[in-house]
């Protein structure tokens, strides 16, 4: 009789270790779960925020070559001035940002800012040729104030190459706010210089709206 007894609290206890077994093997599968969807979602919001900073990416070098190209390119004498329109790209309506890009130009770099899903995107690309992010009336006024004429073809400065550019880079060193959504003008520009080997120009890329 106490054998019987022996025999059936073993098999409870088998019972009960089983159970117990059976229910932390589930209880290890559902956590396991959860941190294999934890980690799938992980990695596809990862590869969202990517697509978004390469769409980014993208625009901000499309802007630069278009600037760049301004640069490179001999305009006639009557046709010195193009524009650019962000929404006008494709990439621009099928990226997450849209009208809520923030675009920022300095006489060194464009940079563009946009927010996403909780997060911050920044791209920024240098410009190939000299930048300057305000506009002909603005460069001729900077010129008159500093030297005394506006460095017009009629107007040449008188002063030193070096430092009319040095003036010209600290003055295009401040950023330029821009809207994505409205055209930006892209002007290439003279400045004219006298030195005793007559008068001689030299290039800026005027960038504004």
């Amino acid at each position: 009789m106490k054998s019987g007894k022996t025999c059936a609290t073993k098999e409870i206890s088998a019972d009960e270790s089983a159970w117990a077994d059976f229910l932390i093997s589930k209880a290890a599968l559902v956590l396991s779960s959860i941190v294999f969807f934890a980690a799938l979602f992980q990695l596809a919001a990862g590869f969202k925020d990517l697509e978004a900073q390469e769409e980014l990416d993208f625009l901000a070098r499309d802007f630069k070559a278009a600037v760049d190209g301004a640069g490179a390119e001999s305009f006639p004498e009557d046709n010195q001035e193009t524009s650019y329109r962000f929404d006008e790209n494709e990439v621009f309506f099928s990226s997450p940002f849209r009208e809520n890009i923030e675009v920022y130009v300095s006489g060194e770099y464009a940079c563009l800012k946009g927010e996403s899903g909780g997060e911050n995107f920044t791209a920024v690309r240098p410009f190939t040729f000299r930048v300057l992010p305000f506009n002909e009336s603005e460069l001729r006024g900077k010129l008159y104030t500093r030297f005394g004429s506006d460095g017009s073809e009629g107007y040449p400065l008188s002063a030193d190459f070096q430092e009319i550019s040095e003036f010209l880079r600290v003055s295009g060193t401040g950023e330029a706010v821009l809207k994505a959504d409205d055209n930006i003008s892209i002007r290439k520009e003279h400045v004219y210089i006298k030195g005793s080997g007559g008068v001689s120009a030299f290039e800026y890329i005027l960038v504004y709206q």
